[in-house]
């Protein structure tokens, strides 16, 4: 069955993900930055597939223990990956969904606001370039990044608003949707540079009731409500994990199966121009990245 490498895959719905995926049988590889957290995560999940008749569920679950925020992280991660023999040299699914919601600036030891550096320069941009050659050589392969819904928020804006080294005022929520747009559309340009051998696609999840959101929002979750079970937030990822490749349309934002608008601007919330990029801009975004 597909050999996968997950981000963030110790709770909430990353961790609903791969219980799912051990279950039926599939080799993956959990990447998460708590050693810990991951080892009591891979043994729950472990054992549940065991429970179901997976008897190698213990080969199968592999842990990479890393931080999505970090350059040299990312890089070793994906060098352990490649050496671990379990893969066999391929790789059917990349699922990015690394990163959370902080309402304060922090910057990583290596001096990069973290918001952006775990979901969208190391977290997607970094991982998928490493990537992109074992998926582009196994068959029917695709990149799943979890974005967000709130991306709809905002267009990506310029490279010194999105990393946080400009003069503005940080914002917790808009440097998420920054990076969350930006990995729309990252989605968006490797969709045309690589359809015809990887599903290069983005989702979201909807707003689903897991410990990020509990730390985000705390008590204020209330006015989120009713938010998605852990399963209905991954279900529609899961699909994007295992359809037939020729099922999905490369590029697309994704919910529950589906893919739906990337925009809502206006009044009416209709396909409006205030959250759009042009060419140029994405242009721009991807020669920031690859520097």
């Amino acid at each position: 069955w597909a050999c996968c490498l997950f981000l963030l895959a110790n709770a909430g719905i990353g961790k609903e993900i791969v219980t799912y995926l051990a279950a039926k049988g599939a080799t993956v590889f959990m990447v998460c930055r708590n050693a810990d957290r991951a080892a009591q995560a891979r043994n729950e999940i472990v054992e549940h597939a065991k429970v179901v008749g997976i008897s190698n569920a213990s080969q199968n679950v592999r842990v990479l223990v890393g931080d999505c925020s970090l350059e040299s992280d990312v890089r070793r991660v994906w060098s352990e990956f490649e050496s671990n023999q379990e893969n066999q040299g391929r790789l059917d699914c990349l699922i990015c969904n690394a990163g959370a919601l902080s309402f304060e600036k922090t910057l990583t030891s290596e001096g990069i606001e973290t918001t952006f550096a775990a979901h969208l320069l190391f977290g997607t941009y970094l991982l998928g370039t490493l990537a992109m050659n074992t998926l582009s050589n196994t068959p029917n392969s695709r990149m799943v990044v979890v974005s967000s819904g709130g991306m709809y928020n905002t267009a990506f804006p310029s490279w010194a608003d999105a990393t946080n080294t400009g003069i503005s005022r940080y914002d917790g929520q808009l440097a998420y949707a920054y990076a969350k747009r930006g990995q729309v559309l990252l989605c968006e340009r490797w969709a045309q540079l690589y359809d015809s051998r990887v599903k290069v696609v983005s989702c979201h999840p909807g707003w689903t009731d897991t410990p990020g959101v509990d730390s985000a929002y705390g008590s204020a979750k209330s006015y989120l409500q009713p938010l998605r079970t852990l399963w209905q937030g991954a279900e529609g990822i899961i699909w994007l994990a295992v359809a037939p490749a020729e099922r999905l349309q490369g590029g697309a934002f994704y919910l529950d199966r589906s893919p739906c608008v990337k925009h809502m601007a206006g009044p009416f919330f209709t396909e409006g121009s205030f959250t759009k990029n042009s060419v140029q801009e994405v242009d721009e975004m991807m020669d920031q990245l690859e520097k």
